[in-house]
């Protein structure tokens, strides 16, 4: 006699990927996801940066700013664009460089990050260290939590500073080149939206200056092709010869007469007169005289 077993069960569940299978395509499908937005990014970042440092040049060019090119460098297109603005009214006081702030606070900002990270850094190692060895880590974890916050606060604060000085610098690009409420709408919105700031830039440097906001620019002397001298208009040789007869003969001029001039006693004696001068007259007198006297001779034979 023959004793066996045979259990045949069938629940009814159809064959599926397994954990391991379905764990990698999702991981695969995040890590596309993750290089896509990685790619978008980097686009967008390559376009902003075009088109800002296109507009940053043109209204250096336009506004007679001696070094547009920086517009096309890292931070001294943040300097430029702040030179773009001018100086700018804080209630009492007037802030007169702008460019150099924009500058300066970035640096700083992150100079106090860093300093904070490095701290908060120094203290989990000094803290993890003190708990392993002497059980004492409750007061590290406090000053951890404490500089945490710092750290928080100090981007939030940077990230501020940096939005309200775009704000005042933009507006004052703005306000040159449209109405005063659209300048201040511009500036808002390009702190919240992405490629707001460059295509706003970029649309407003091909824009006419408002009347009586134009830039000051120096007098420019007249370019005449490299030739310092300007051009003459050439001129036929046959149109510059003008014909003799056109030439009207000068009128000649009639004779002077000469009037004879009696030596006087105040001639004679002022030391002044010429006495060449004074025996010409006598002589002219005394032909006079003689032409007078041949007609009353002539006379006298008849």
């Amino acid at each position: 006699m023959e004793y066996g077993n045979d259990f045949d069960f069938s629940y009814g569940v159809p064959d599926g990927p397994t954990m391991s299978s379905s764990g990698s395509d999702i991981f695969s499908v995040i890590m596309t996801v993750y290089l896509l937005v990685i790619v978008a990014a980097v686009i967008i970042g390559i376009v902003k940066y075009v088109f800002k440092s296109i507009a940053l040049y043109r209204l250096a060019q336009r506004t007679g700013n001696a070094n547009p090119w920086m517009a096309w460098v890292p931070f001294a297109r943040s300097y430029l664009q702040g030179d773009l603005a001018g100086s700018m009214p804080l209630k009492k006081r007037r802030l007169q460089s702008p460019g150099l702030w924009k500058v300066l606070i970035p640096l700083i900002g992150t100079a106090v990050i860093a300093g904070l990270y490095f701290l908060f850094i120094v203290v989990a190692g000094v803290g993890t260290a003190l708990s392993y060895s002497t059980g004492m880590g409750a007061g590290s974890l406090t000053l951890i939590w404490v500089i945490v916050f710092l750290l928080i606060i100090a981007a939030v604060a940077l990230q501020a500073i940096e939005a309200v000085l775009d704000v005042l610098v933009n507006f004052h690009i703005y306000h040159r080149l449209t109405s005063h409420n659209m300048a201040i709408i511009h500036s808002v919105l390009g702190i919240f939206i992405p490629m707001y700031e460059a295509i706003c830039l970029f649309i407003m440097s091909k824009k006419p200056y408002n009347p009586g906001m134009e830039p000051n620019l120096p007098p420019q002397a007249p370019n005449f092709g490299g030739n310092p001298i300007p051009p003459t208009m050439p001129v036929s040789p046959a149109a510059s010869e003008t014909p003799a007869e056109s030439v009207s003969p000068m009128p000649a001029e009639a004779p002077v007469q000469q009037v004879p001039v009696t030596p006087t006693e105040s001639s004679a004696q002022n030391p002044y007169v010429n006495p060449m001068q004074v025996q010409g007259t006598e002589n002219l007198a005394k032909d006079a005289q003689s032409t007078e006297a041949e007609p009353t001779e002539n006379s006298a034979e008849k």
